[in-house]
């Protein structure tokens, strides 16, 4: 504000300074002439009244002594300077010089107009006599008939004239002083007055600059300025409601990104990573803070997405491509590169998008092993049953002996061919979370000692100890049938891979918010490099074993389905020959 007071003040000082100036010299200029003027003609009106004085006094030329007389009586009522001068041009008197004799004046231009015949004569010029220059009037002195005898001259000093010009200098300067302070200060007022105002538009307008979209004009403005004050306010309140939805959306274009499942990176013209959400540092296994700012060819480490992004920029077109991820991790992504083209064509950005089908693939294999192998395991028992059947139809079943061993073998494969079927219907609904759960309390110890009861002959068979650990009361929410048939799973399993003699514990204990099932026994173990299988469908560490036991190879994929339908875990370890334990873990609130 103050920078727009003092140049509104400098300016109107030095406009007033010019133009005061001006006014001052031509109204000085001005002054002094009529001022001049005025007193020359005061001098003249002096000499004609003088001149009354001496006019008729003398009756010829020798009556100069009278004239002399009458013009010391006169000086005692003039301060100007009266002077006597003949026809000849010789002095006979002068008030301002002594007695002492004076130059001829007949050669003076205010004498030589007098002897002219003119009525009257002046002249400015610089006293010989005095040393001080005067401005002069003559007037002729006539005798008593008329006749011009001599001269009457009266003179004043110009420095006595020039005395009231200073004063007037003087006091047009005060005034112009007085008046260039008083305006000054009125000015300076007045530009405040004008230049806060705008200093505060100019202060809104820098807040807007800065980003400060919440300042507002509240001055007291005047006229155009008042609207420009509330053009500034419109304009601020557009750019604030804009920058709050630019805002709102760049939180829910981040929100998105960041929630996405695909992978997304942003790369300016030089190849730097300006974005990446989470799910790209988590392709990438690293932090975002490592990822942003540096070259996408030391985060991909991967020839096969950097070959992809190069060619992206040379040819500024789509790429796509499935593409094998070696490190950190082994992974399959899909790749798709979009160039995003800026100002210029130069000046080109690109977007990575990487979604993760590691997965998909995975679930791809296992869904056609699991077509290969329910096929293998459904073509043994119908395979069986075709044989003997039309064994029988070509006349073995004439032999009784035969005939009971051949149906006695078709009831086999029958009821396992119907147990494999009753799997696989189940683990199919069990994916798809179809299995209606019935929630009510469980006692885990009576379903414990209830599968106990279902697999005590097969156990007592091989001489196998069931014991049951209870380090604490263990009570669940959840279907009780099911909760027996994970149960049953496990432990018919431990039954199986146990060597006779052997020994199957299972603990109940639970934490704060966990209850724990843990089954134990001291079997033949599951190779290190085959625990990760094991819930695959088909699956089989002994497969010769298993098959023969009658088992489908379903059963631990269902126990796993289940205990995720009851919201659990299932963990297992294991050690060759030393045995395995499966560890099942429930929350203990409501599923």
């Amino acid at each position: 504000m103050k920078k727009i007071q003092t140049q509104v003040l400098t300016i109107f000082m030095v406009l007033f300074i010019i133009f005061g100036g001006c006014i001052s010299f031509f109204s000085t200029r001005l002054m002094q002439s009529y001022a001049n003027e005025s007193q020359q003609e005061d001098l003249i009106e002096q000499s004609k009244l003088m001149l009354s004085n001496f006019n008729g006094v003398a009756d010829t030329v020798q009556g100069f002594p009278d004239l002399k007389r009458e013009a010391l009586k006169v000086k005692k009522y003039t301060n100007q300077r009266i002077t006597l001068i003949d026809l000849a041009g010789t002095v006979i008197y002068d008030s301002s010089v002594d007695d002492a004799p004076l130059e001829n004046h007949r050669n003076r231009k205010e004498v030589q107009a007098i002897l002219k015949g003119e009525s009257q004569g002046t002249a400015t010029r610089k006293s010989e006599s005095t040393n001080d220059t005067l401005y002069y009037v003559t007037q002729p002195i006539v005798d008593q008939a008329g006749q011009v005898i001599g001269i009457l001259r009266l003179a004043k000093p110009l420095a006595e004239m020039n005395q009231l010009n200073g004063q007037i200098r003087q006091s047009i300067l005060v005034f112009s002083v007085l008046a260039l302070f008083l305006t000054g200060g009125i000015t300076f007022l007045i530009a405040k007055y004008i230049a806060k105002p705008i200093e505060e538009v100019m202060d809104v307008a820098k807040d807007l600059s800065n980003k400060q979209y919440e300042t507002r004009f509240s001055g007291n403005g005047y006229g155009e300025v008042t609207k420009l004050g509330e053009t500034i306010n419109e304009l601020a309140e557009s750019l604030e409601d804009q920058m709050q939805e630019i805002a709102q959306n760049k939180e829910r274009i981040n929100e998105l990104i960041n929630h996405l499942v695909i992978g997304v990176m942003q790369l300016d013209e030089q190849g730097n990573i300006q974005i990446v959400n989470p799910a790209m540092c988590q392709i990438f296994e690293m932090d975002s803070n490592d990822l942003l700012g540096r070259s996408y060819l030391e985060a991909t480490k991967s020839y096969g997405l950097s070959h992809l992004i190069e060619k992206a920029y040379r040819k500024k077109e789509i790429q796509n491509k499935e593409i094998y991820f070696y490190f950190p991790a082994e992974r399959i992504v899909d790749a798709n590169v979009v160039p995003i083209t800026g100002k210029t064509k130069a000046e080109t950005n690109l977007i990575v998008l990487l979604y993760d089908i590691t997965e998909i693939r995975r679930l791809e294999k296992v869904r056609t092993d699991f077509v290969t192998n329910a096929s293998h395991e459904l073509r043994t028992p119908v395979t069986a049953l075709k044989g003997f059947s039309e064994t029988l139809l070509d006349g073995a079943m004439e032999d009784k002996a035969i005939l009971k061993q051949f149906l006695e073998i078709m009831l086999e494969e029958s009821t396992r061919l119907d147990l494999l079927v009753n799997d696989i219907l189940e683990l199919s609904k069990l994916e798809q979370k179809q299995v209606p759960i019935a929630y009510e309390e469980v006692v885990v110890k009576e379903a414990v000692l209830s599968t106990f009861k279902l697999v005590k002959q097969k156990a007592e068979h091989k001489q196998i100890t069931l014991n049951l650990l209870e380090e604490d009361t263990v009570k669940i929410e959840g279907d009780k049938d099911r909760l027996k048939q994970i149960l049953a799973n496990l432990i018919d399993n431990a039954v199986i891979y146990t060597q006779a003699g052997g020994t199957i514990t299972v603990t109940l204990k639970k934490t704060k918010e966990h209850a724990l099932i843990t089954v134990r026994d001291n079997g033949m173990g599951i190779p290190e490099d085959e625990i990760n299988r094991i819930f695959e469908r088909f699956y089989r560490v002994d497969k010769g074993r298993s098959r023969n036991s009658g088992g489908t190879g379903l059963g631990l994929s269902i126990v796993k389905y289940l205990v995720e339908n009851f919201n659990g875990t299932i963990a297992v370890r294991s050690k060759v020959g030393l045995g395995t334990t499966f560890t099942i873990t429930f929350p203990l609130h409501h599923l």
